[in-house]
């Protein structure tokens, strides 16, 4: 069953911007360790690190609550060995997602020189799975 669906929009320009003021500040509020080494590894960090933010803005969204529900630390995107992005989240809106019966977290990103979009879809852990099923013709 759904749970909930958030969207966000982050502009890569924009990000560049925060990310160059005040040494860091920023991106140490923001993002996890984790992330950050993952996103200064990549050729345009600025366009990776808007990714992050725009899925923490739409888990954010998808949980309902805010920003006030939790840190921005507490949603971590991370990259599966297939290359598929996931989000894990922890402490209080790990706490927020269980509550609301929030099982798997589905989240989906697309990043260009300009704009970073991110989709999250939260639905609860006990739906059964739904077969494609094959029928021959």
């Amino acid at each position: 069953m759904l749970v909930g669906i958030g969207v966000d929009v982050c502009d890569v320009g924009r990000m560049q911007r925060e990310l160059a003021r005040e040494g860091g500040g920023f991106r140490d509020q923001v993002f996890t360790p984790r992330e950050i080494a993952y996103c200064e590894t990549r050729r345009c960090p600025a366009i990776h690190f808007a990714g992050r933010f725009a899925a923490k803005e739409a888990v954010f969204k998808a949980l309902g609550g805010g920003t006030d529900a939790g840190s921005w630390r507490e949603v971590e995107v991370r990259i599966c060995e297939s290359g598929r992005p996931e989000i894990a989240l922890h402490g209080r809106l790990a706490d927020r997602a269980k509550t609301r019966n929030a099982g798997r977290i589905h989240v989906s990103l697309t990043e260009d020189r300009e704009q970073a979009i991110a989709n999250v879809v939260l639905e609860t852990a006990d739906e059964p799975r739904t077969e494609v099923q094959h029928v021959e013709s």
